[in-house]
């Protein structure tokens, strides 16, 4: 338990961290009203026009030491979560389920046979949704056993499956995490998102506070590395009520955390029912910037009083080897990764490209012996050199000798003023060797790294930020 003298002392420096975020958004760093757009995939996910698989892919040069980081994606929930942004399915739906996945492992051979392989060998792999174990057990073991027929794990460090906690309740639950572990998968994240029963409720998370703590001991009583993750600004969220789940949260025996902010702007291919703002909900509006903001200040001031220190943008671990293998190949390494299924997005060290959104198309394209993806972008010169910015600067840090053997450029002849600009605000910090973000940086990492967008690909209009040195729109130009 947290004591009172603690918490005083806590509110207190959230409200300073909130002093210097407004000073930041006076001189144009934050948008005027404090909405952000996170910095996921740049140029970002929703910007990418529609593509032919066979011209978008024909002149793709497969990576050269045969390593393809894989996701697959598996789009089917007991119901949808208000913040969702992601088209699926919700209710047990089981024909459609099978028909499903006997329709990946038609898309998985139809990308071997194009790569012209007999089988993937990935560093990491991400199985993700959606909820992949809402398959029920005999589908769940037909599916895991057909990655298997098409994966080389030799090379495979980590093996990450994403869930909620009903999925390994029951009899059922405790099927699939035998399963899992028979299967290899090594590392498993819990959306709890709160373990405040109201806020719940709001989410319409299908899942209580007894429920969440009771999945998590299974999953750690299975051994597996665990990662609980926690939404911050959503309706129903108070700074009280927001300090008891992050307390509750350094209680349960995992060794990772992972904290987000509500995203009200889409960044997938559906709107979530939050850009409605709950109208008619209880709580009424979602939380305001400032107290979404001090939110965030108090996890992790909570979290470092109990030993987790940012190890992975947003990730919180009290091990360093505690993080997403898959999230740090594809965002700080660049590293080709291939994704499967409804909206699966490849993410290649030139270009990225998404699945249908849409079942039926989805299923006729691969009955064609099409691969079905239906929008891709090819990077030119000038966005690799921003993508080689934008996402290893979010999630670590810009390695300049890495920038130089991506881009053929000096890292110190990019957008000079620009960073110059940052340095003397305290964003970013340079040690020569490597480029990072501050602790306020990091505070404010995805504003701090959209600067590096181009004008196309920056989240809100120049009039939305304050006309100061700090405006993402100054400098921009390479």
């Amino acid at each position: 338990m947290i004591s009172e003298a603690r918490k005083k002392e806590m509110l207190q420096h959230a409200e300073e961290v909130f002093f210097r975020v407004e000073e930041l958004q006076r001189q144009g760093l934050v948008c005027d009203d404090g909405d952000f757009v996170p910095s996921v995939h740049y140029p970002p996910i929703t910007e990418y026009p529609d593509a032919s698989p066979e011209e978008y892919l024909r002149d793709y040069e497969y990576p050269a030491d045969g390593y393809m980081d894989i996701y697959v994606h598996i789009p089917f929930c007991i119901q949808h979560c208000v913040f969702c942004h992601y088209p699926g399915k919700a209710g047990e739906c089981n024909d459609e389920k099978e028909k499903y996945i006997s329709y990946l492992r038609r898309e998985m051979d139809l990308y071997l046979e194009h790569f012209g392989i007999e089988r993937l060998k990935p560093r990491s792999i991400l199985l993700g949704g959606g909820t992949p174990t809402y398959l029920p057990p005999a589908l769940f073991e037909e599916f895991l056993t057909m990655l298997d027929e098409r994966i080389d794990y030799s090379a495979c460090k980590q093996y990450n499956i994403d869930h909620d906690p009903n999925s390994i309740l029951g009899d059922d639950g405790l099927k699939r995490l035998q399963m899992m572990k028979d299967h290899g998968i090594t590392r498993l994240t819990i959306g709890i998102q709160s373990f405040d029963e109201s806020v719940l409720k709001m989410m319409n998370r299908p899942h209580g506070r007894d429920m969440a703590i009771e999945s998590i001991k299974r999953a750690v009583d299975f051994g597996f590395d665990v990662n609980i993750e926690f939404i911050f600004g959503h309706p129903g969220e108070t700074l009280e009520n927001w300090m008891e789940v992050m307390d509750l949260a350094t209680q349960m025996p995992v060794g990772e955390i992972q904290i987000y902010r509500l995203k009200v702007q889409a960044y997938g291919d559906k709107q979530g029912v939050i850009n409605k703002r709950h109208r008619g909900y209880e709580t009424g509006d979602i939380p305001d910037f400032k107290s979404t903001m001090m939110m965030k200040q108090l996890a992790i001031d909570i979290l470092a009083d109990n030993g987790y220190n940012e190890n992975l943008r947003r990730v919180y671990s009290k091990e360093k080897r505690m993080f997403s293998h898959y999230a740090y190949n594809q965002c700080c390494n660049l590293y080709d990764q291939v994704g499967f299924g409804l909206t699966g997005f490849s993410s290649y060290h030139d270009r990225f490209d998404i699945n249908s959104m849409y079942f039926d198309e989805y299923y006729r394209m691969i009955d064609e012996g099409r691969l079905p993806i239906t929008r891709g972008y090819i990077r030119s010169e000038e966005e690799q050199i921003r993508q080689a910015i934008v996402l290893p600067l979010k999630n670590r840090s810009v390695i300049k000798s890495d920038f130089l053997k991506r881009t053929g450029h000096e890292f110190d002849d990019i957008l000079k003023k620009k960073t110059q600009i940052l340095k003397e605000y305290g964003l970013i910090e340079d040690n020569g060797k490597a480029v990072k973000l501050t602790e306020i940086g990091g505070f404010l990492a995805d504003e701090v790294c959209e600067e590096y967008n181009s004008n196309k690909y920056k989240p809100f209009p120049e009039n939305r930020y304050a006309d100061g040195p700090l405006n993402p729109y100054r400098d921009n130009e390479i």
